[in-house]
């Protein structure tokens, strides 16, 4: 997708072709990108960006691709922020707050996207922490393997090395913060240890990923249209 580093489908072979689609931001869409997207027929926009993010990176850039755009911010700052210290702060930490502060946001993504009429892309900025989240518990909610789960959620680390990883840490050095190698982890790694310690931690909290998604308010009616709209008839 020109314009961006990680557009991509969500699990493909798994799902139905042309439903689910995940990426970092839209705020760089070409021309050409802008025309891909609406050739691909994406008629809702997902963003996950917290409305920090948006002013550091900008306004997605739909005009003409005809997708309504809907706007769910999430922030994955750990809750004790009197704790926050970006040189020991692990992706876990992220993921744990995610999941714990934005619970019902979640489910109002999750919901959003069982409802969508055609097809979908969600996004934050790099496409693989909160969108990843999404992806993942999407995927879970329908059935899919965990081990294809952790596999789609891998895939992004290669998608952002290079140009990508490199303009972040530019920004990053704007606010004087030291580059170290969990930085760069948390700015650009997907390592899958990462989200099986995740789902563990859902399992162990919160009665797996099931449990936490009707609490979320994806009830048994709601992960039903999800099958319909994802998976392959038959």
């Amino acid at each position: 997708m020109p314009g961006t580093h990680n557009f991509r489908e969500v699990a493909p072979g798994m799902l139905t072709p042309g439903r689910l689609y995940r990426s970092d931001a839209l705020h760089r869409l070409t021309r050409d990108g802008r025309r891909t997207l609406k050739e691909l027929g994406i008629g809702q926009v997902i963003d996950l960006r917290s409305a920090f993010d948006r002013r550091i990176g900008g306004r997605d850039r739909l005009r003409g691709t005809g997708a309504a755009y809907l706007s769910v911010p999430i922030d994955g700052t750990p809750p004790d922020r009197s704790r926050f210290d970006p040189n020991t702060l692990t992706l876990f930490d992220v993921y744990r707050a995610v999941l714990t502060r934005h619970q019902e946001h979640l489910g109002l993504v999750i919901r959003a996207i069982a409802s969508a009429d055609g097809a979908v892309v969600v996004h934050c900025t790099a496409g693989k922490d909160r969108t990843g989240l999404v992806a993942a518990l999407v995927l879970a909610a329908v059935g899919i393997e965990r081990d294809v789960i952790v596999a789609d959620y891998a895939a992004t680390a290669a998608n952002l090395s290079g140009e990508w990883t490199e303009r972040m840490l530019r920004k990053v050095r704007r606010f004087r913060v030291p580059i170290t190698d969990n930085l760069i982890e948390i700015l650009s790694g997907s390592p899958p240890a990462m989200l099986i310690d995740t789902f563990d931690w859902l399992d162990s909290e919160h009665g797996g990923v099931l449990a936490y998604l009707e609490a979320a308010g994806v009830d048994g009616a709601a992960r039903d249209r999800l099958r319909r709209s994802l998976l392959p008839a038959g």
